[in-house]
């Protein structure tokens, strides 16, 4: 019995940017041929996805803005861990956008008109303290009294139940005001085995 392996795809050729994605930030190199240039890449902290010979050892990544894939690859393959380091090099921030949709870290949630209005304003600090007395200003304008004296709170209740899917809070500043970050990381305590220390 013969076995027809199909034919590798072809592999795009090693330059600034990947096909079809001219404004890509990602570099591909080949590993090892042109270790120069990915020293100058890493120094620059340019992300690079490293092409490795069939033959040549894997490359020792140094940090998240590496990846690398054995030739010859698919272009799927390739195409997913281009993704993957430009996602790594994606801005970080929350973004509210017109139509009131909070998006962070490639989830997005909507906000009705009130709850977007608060975002606005502690994003406008983001992760630096927005005082209470700003907060209604910018909630109730035009001297327009709050419905109750703890309008602000309940609007700051509700809103901290909209983020956390997000993974971002409300942090309350005592005295001061509100300010909006993202949650501490959880994840470390979610790894560990049933019954391990």
């Amino acid at each position: 019995m013969t076995l027809t392996l199909p034919r590798p795809h072809r592999l795009p050729t090693p330059g600034p940017t990947a096909p079809g994605s001219a404004s890509s930030p990602v570099r591909i190199l080949r590993w090892p041929e042109q270790s120069q240039q990915l020293d100058h890449c890493r120094a620059l902290g340019i992300p690079r996805l490293l092409l490795v010979a069939p033959t040549a050892p894997p490359p020792h990544c140094v940090d998240e803005l590496e990846d690398w894939i054995r030739t010859p690859a698919d272009p799927q393959d390739l195409q997913a861990r281009q993704a993957a380091l430009q996602v790594r090099v994606a801005p970080r921030d929350p973004v509210l956008d017109r139509y009131g949709i909070l998006h962070f870290a490639d989830q997005a949630v909507p906000l009705g008109p009130g709850e977007a209005d608060l975002v606005r304003a502690l994003l406008a600090s983001y992760r630096s303290t927005v005082s209470r007395d700003d907060l209604t200003r910018q909630m109730w304008p035009q001297g327009e009294a709050p419905p109750r004296r703890n309008a602000l709170d309940v609007r700051v209740l509700r809103l901290r139940r909209h983020l956390a899917p997000l993974g971002l809070v409300i942090k309350t500043v005592w005295g001061k005001g509100y300010m909006i970050d993202v949650q501490p990381d959880t994840q470390a305590a979610d790894r560990r085995v049933p019954g391990g220390e």
